[in-house]
């Protein structure tokens, strides 16, 4: 945010609400992404009444397919959706980050503390609508990537 700094943020989302937010100092290396997802992974799908049901998606980012991500998933979270090599992103949640952007922008930011104090209250003012829409979204999606066979879509 211009004049404001800015912030690196973690988040995850369901069909019926947003998860926390976690706010992420310097470089996300796979040591701290996996900290962060032992930390707010399944707090957050308890939080959200999911613990048992959820699904988990990530993209194919170095960090999300390290080893000790792929590890610790594998035993602490039996749902995990892997895209194949060289997918599109698919990720919902890239969309609720430029409506999170939106948001931000209509609020004069002064400084990094005022941008998260900003960033959670914008965040969980996102309305389950939107975020049913996007989930339901994901099929659209899939065939979308299959009829461009791969290539760039739209999403």
């Amino acid at each position: 945010v211009k004049h404001g700094g800015s912030v690196m943020v973690w988040g995850c989302v369901s069909s019926h609400e947003v998860g926390s937010l976690h706010f992420l100092e310097g470089i996300m290396l796979k040591e701290l992404y996996l900290a962060i997802l032992k930390e707010q992974l399944k707090a957050s799908a308890a939080r959200m009444g999911i613990l048992d049901t959820f699904k988990f998606y990530q993209d194919n980012d170095p960090k999300h397919t390290a080893y000790i991500t792929r590890s610790w998933l594998l035993y602490n979270c039996p749902k995990v959706l892997n895209p194949p090599p060289q997918s599109p992103d698919l990720n919902i949640i890239d969309n609720l980050w430029d409506e999170l952007e939106k948001r931000v922008q209509k609020h004069e930011i002064w400084g990094k503390d005022h941008l998260k104090e900003v960033l959670i209250a914008e965040w969980h003012n996102i309305v389950r609508d939107v975020l049913t829409k996007l989930v339901k979204s994901m099929p659209r999606r899939l065939q979308c990537v299959i009829r461009a066979m791969g290539y760039p879509t739209k999403y």
